[in-house]
C-alpha cells in the first residue's frame, strides 16, 4: 500500500531517476549508439525522452519525468510522441509521476491507455540494512567493466552491444557499479547513481545460476550504504507491479531492503490495434 510522499520528495526521486537514465544514454559509447540506434533528448518540464531502436522494450523508449520540474506542454508532449512514432518501436510508454495530473489528461486526449504493467516507484531513507550472511559485494573496478556490462546486459537477454554500453557505467562519475562474488567469480550486479542527496539504484541482475541466494539482497544492502556514505538523503527505484500468478521476487526484496511504494506510476501508450 503506497503511503502519502511529500511533493519535494516525489519531485526529488523522479529527477535522480531521470538523470541517471539519461546520462546512461549519453554516456553509450559512439559504435553502440549507432549499432543499437540510441538517442535521448532532454524535454521541458524536467524530463527526458529516450529511444533505443535496437532495444524494443519499454524500458529503453520511454519519457520520463516529464511535467515534473514545471508544467508538461502540449507542444512538447506531441513532439514527444512524435519521435517515438518515428523511430518505429512497438513497446514505448510515458510516466506519469504522481502530481501530473495535467500530463495524465493530455495522453488521455491524444488516445494514451495504460500498458498492462503498472510500475511502483519506491523511496527510503539512508538508513543502513544488515546483510547478513551474504555473497561477498564489492565495487567493480575498472578492469571488471566488461564483465559487469556482461551480467546486466546478457541476463535479460539484450543485444551483445548493450554489454559494452552498460560497461562504460564503470567508473564514470556520479555511477557506482557493484557486483556479488561468489568464491571469486562475478555472478550478480547492481549499480547506484549519486545526484545531490539523491540516489538511484538499478542495473540489478544475477545469472541463473545464483537466483534466490541472496545475491540481489547483498546488493541492495550494499547499494544503500554507498548511497548513505556519498550523502544521500533520499534514495530510490522502481519496479513492475506483479502481474496476477507472477512471483515478483524483485518486488519483495526491494520492500524486504526497506523501501515503500511512494506510488504506482502509470506507463501509458497508444492502445494495440
Amino acid at each position: 500500500m503506497a503511503e502519502a510522499v511529500h511533493p519535494a520528495d516525489v519531485r526529488k526521486i523522479e529527477l535522480v531517476e531521470c538523470a541517471a537514465v539519461l546520462d546512461m544514454y549519453v554516456a553509450a559509447p559512439a559504435g553502440v549508439r549507432s549499432e543499437l540506434g540510441i538517442e535521448h533528448r532532454a524535454v521541458d518540464g524536467g524530463g527526458a525522452l529516450l529511444v533505443c531502436r535496437g532495444i524494443d522494450n519499454l524500458q529503453f523508449n520511454r519519457l520520463v519525468g516529464f511535467g515534473v520540474a514545471s508544467p508538461a506542454r502540449a507542444e512538447a508532449l506531441d513532439q514527444a510522441l512524435a519521435e517515438l512514432d518515428r523511430v518505429g518501436v512497438r513497446n514505448w510508454v510515458v510516466h506519469v509521476a504522481e502530481g501530473t495530473g495535467e500530463l495524465a489528461d493530455m495522453c488521455a486526449a491524444r488516445g494514451l491507455a495504460p500498458h498492462p504493467r503498472t510500475w511502483a516507484k519506491f523511496i527510503r531513507g539512508s538508513e543502513t540494512v544488515a546483510a547478513g550472511a551474504t555473497p561477498q559485494v564489492r565495487e567493480a573496478t575498472p578492469a571488471e567493466a566488461a564483465v559487469f556490462g556482461s551480467i546486466a546486459g546478457g541476463t535479460y537477454g539484450l543485444p551483445p552491444a548493450a554489454a559494452s554500453w552498460i560497461a562504460a557505467l564503470v567508473g564514470r562519475p556520479g555511477w557506482h557499479c557493484l557486483m556479488a562474488f561468489d568464491q571469486g567469480a562475478p555472478v550478480a550486479t547492481g549499480a547506484v547513481f549519486v545526484s545531490g542527496d539523491a540516489a538511484w539504484l538499478g542495473l540489478g541482475a544475477t545469472l541463473s545460476s545464483h537466483r534466490r541466494q541472496g545475491a540481489q539482497s547483498a546488493l541492495l544492502a550494499a547499494r544503500i550504504e554507498t548511497a548513505a556514505r556519498h550523502g544521500c538523503r533520499v534514495l530510490t527505484t522502481e519496479t513492475g507491479v506483479p502481474l496476477p500468478g507472477e512471483s515478483g521476487p524483485s518486488y519483495r526484496n526491494i520492500q524486504t531492503a526497506g523501501f515503500r511504494i511512494a506510488y504506482l506510476r502509470p506507463n501509458l501508450r497508444r492502445p494495440e490495434s
